[in-house]
């Protein structure tokens, strides 16, 4: 059905006052999303996974990289039009859930519609249908700060539905409310998913809300460490993970199989490219030193990403890693 989202090459770092303090929440994350797919992606706290949602959906700007939607750079986007955009095309849902605490279930529902200019009875009858199906018509009236936390998440995936959006993101869709209400939410997912073709991107730490993806990409430390199909099991990652190779031809071994080998940080290897695409890595147990010229003076750049100073031969950062 043709790419609805790519991601290149995304970098992002929370600053702080002091360098030692900043954090890199994502260090070279490149994601293409098909029209019409279902993915999660899994990953601890900390990974990288709300910080990548962010990005994704317009919210946050990264530090470095790109993110097309339908071949639009939304990074580059005025924030007039971006703002737009986020109202068209994408739905929003986060554990918080975002509602506003001083209007009604009805009136946080209602309310995305009109800032789109749908006309009233229109919006009334989208409005309402959408509660009934969250099972919570029967708190429309009600303020969302008096709602429970379950009622909440599902007034705010209400509200995510509402403009059919091209794309849902959501962090913990179903992380407030209770198993009976996840089964009927995420078999809705699906059903949009199948009828209308609209578009799901999930964060979780769910098996069941894993389990109704096409495939899940896992994030680890800010990387991709690699890619898993149906039938995901969290606690087994390492019996269907699928190494991912970047756009940078980066590959990031699983920590298991690094245990395996029983190898060491900066250890050597050497590569064997055999038939049938297959390669074989031996450890180099000797390294004979190399003398390197070098020159008196050097000129010094400064990496757009992390601010560190480079060589200015230097085709990536020696901190963080990206390119120039």
């Amino acid at each position: 059905m043709g790419t609805l989202l790519s991601a290149k090459n995304l970098y992002h770092i929370y600053r702080s006052r002091t360098e030692q303090a900043s954090v890199v929440a994502l260090k070279g994350v490149s994601l293409d999303i098909d029209k019409g797919e279902y993915i999660v992606i899994v990953g601890p706290s900390g990974s990288g996974k709300t910080t990548l949602l962010r990005i994704l959906g317009g919210l946050m700007r990264p530090t470095a990289g790109t993110v097309l939607f339908d071949n639009q750079d939304i990074t580059k986007t005025p924030e007039e039009d971006l703002t737009m955009f986020r109202r068209k095309t994408v739905g929003f849902v986060f554990q918080e859930g975002n509602l506003q605490p001083d209007l009604s279930a009805f009136k946080n529902v209602a309310k995305s519609l009109s800032l789109n200019e749908v006309p009233y009875q229109f919006r009334k009858r989208r409005t309402l249908e959408l509660l009934k199906t969250m099972g919570v018509a029967q708190r429309k009236n009600q303020l969302a700060v008096r709602l429970s936390g379950g009622e909440r998440q599902r007034v705010a995936l209400a509200r995510a539905m509402a403009n059919y959006p091209e794309l849902i993101l959501a962090d913990e869709p179903t992380g407030n409310v209770d198993y009976e209400t996840s089964v009927r939410l995420l078999e809705l997912f699906r059903q949009l998913n199948k009828d209308l073709g609209m578009t799901f991107l999930f964060a979780t730490h769910s098996n069941h809300v894993a389990g109704y993806a096409d495939r899940s990409v896992e994030l680890r430390d800010g990387l991709f460490l690699g890619q898993h199909g149906r039938d995901i099991d969290l606690t087994r990652l390492d019996m269907t993970r699928m190494v991912v190779m970047d756009n940078d031809n980066r590959v990031t071994f699983p920590e298991s199989i690094i245990q395996q080998i029983e190898t060491k940080i900066g250890t050597l290897w050497n590569v064997e490219v055999l038939e049938k695409k297959r390669i074989v890595l031996s450890p180099i147990e000797e390294w004979s030193e190399v003398e390197i010229e070098t020159k008196e003076t050097i000129e010094i750049k400064e990496c757009p990403v992390c601010r560190e100073k480079n060589a200015s031969n230097a085709k990536s950062c020696v901190k963080c890693g990206a390119k120039f």
